[in-house]
């Protein structure tokens, strides 16, 4: 079965990519005070660009869950594995290395202690190598699923949505609920792993829009839901954390609400050479989120002559607006080539994804 392009992806991959670079250019936000310079500019950031890597959560749903139609479970493990699995253990192993000699941030550990074969079995086992790896883990524990929710594709959409439903109740509903009364509510007795952990709800609420399964109306709905809590949350960081109320849920309805509009602007693109122009840019994606940390490393070392190394002075450096501001902008237009050619050799293909 043929594939058709979907160009919303190709977009939102993008965008998803840019929001990376921005969350990691502005970790102000997380280990900065409040006194500091620009704090309250990359907390707002944060805010508005964190659903950066959901999105490729619900990419991988709207693309993946249909691979029955093109090819058999067996071959969809191999191609996964090799699409992600190899580059993710070449990745950890060379930045295990790369840590026992240098530092980068965020994402790469310090392991300057010793290396050593056990040292890096725990370390990979625990995500102690680079921290930012953890969407690996995550998408390879969504890829094991995959196989048991494809079958439900074609004739029990329902059943996906009412899973999407009970990871929304469980994930952001009991929490909120939780946050905003005091109460501490267990809900280790009733909560399902398969249907509540591993992200699975954006997973399969990327493959529920693709198919249009909301009507306009529910879609609306979301959208309105989406960017209510993307206000309630830049209200909670412009005042504060004063108001309760205003915190305590997940960037869920965000995330959703941001994929649903991009996916409506996108299909408005009548100029294929744009579209074009998103499907190249797209295609390094993956290869930015691994290899960013170390530009952003030369970066600060070229620019603000220090590390992280030097913890004190390095607060200065993510305080400064061409760290939060342009670093990212650099980082794309400089990576994205980059990662391109690379992805155009032999052996690039195999160790980038």
């Amino acid at each position: 079965m043929k594939r058709v392009r979907l160009n919303y992806i190709d977009v939102l991959n993008c965008i998803a990519i840019f929001f990376v670079l921005v969350l990691h250019s502005a970790q102000l936000a997380h280990f900065g005070g409040k006194d500091a310079p620009n704090y309250l500019l990359a907390t707002i950031l944060q805010a508005v660009c964190i659903p950066a890597v959901f999105i490729f959560f619900m990419n991988s749903g709207a693309t993946l869950l249909t691979y029955r139609k093109r090819q058999t479970t067996a071959e969809f493990a191999k191609r996964r594995f090799l699409r992600v699995g190899l580059p993710f253990l070449f990745w950890s192993l060379a930045y295990y290395f790369f840590d026992a000699k240098f530092r980068a941030f965020p994402g790469p550990s310090d392991h300057s202690a010793g290396i050593s074969f056990a040292k890096f079995i725990k370390a990979f086992l625990n995500n102690d190598i680079n921290n930012l790896f953890w969407f690996f883990y995550a998408i390879i524990a969504l890829y094991l699923v995959t196989p048991i929710f494809s079958t439900l594709v074609d004739k029990h959409k329902d059943v996906l949505c009412y899973v999407v439903c009970i990871y929304f109740f469980f994930n952001d509903v009991l929490s909120y609920v939780s946050h905003v009364t005091g109460y501490q509510l267990v809900t280790q007795h009733i909560a399902q792993p398969l249907l509540t952990s591993s992200w699975l709800g954006f997973f399969l609420m990327g493959y529920l829009i693709r198919e249009d399964y909301f009507s306009k109306r529910v879609q609306n709905i979301l959208i309105f839901l989406g960017l209510l809590t993307l206000s309630a949350s830049l209200a909670d960081v412009i005042t504060d954390g004063k108001y309760i109320f205003l915190s305590g849920y997940s960037s869920f309805l965000y995330s959703v609400a941001l994929y649903l509009i991009v996916k409506r602007v996108v299909a408005q693109i009548n100029n294929e050479k744009i579209l074009a122009s998103f499907q190249i840019f797209s295609g390094a994606s993956l290869g930015i989120y691994i290899l960013h940390p170390l530009f952003y490393a030369f970066f600060d070392k070229i620019v603000f002559k220090t590390s992280v190394r030097d913890w004190p002075a390095y607060l200065e450096v993510l305080s400064s607006l061409i760290h939060i501001l342009i670093l990212p902008i650099i980082a794309y237009f400089i990576l994205t080539p980059c990662v391109l050619l690379i992805k155009k050799l032999r052996l690039g293909k195999i160790l980038i994804p």
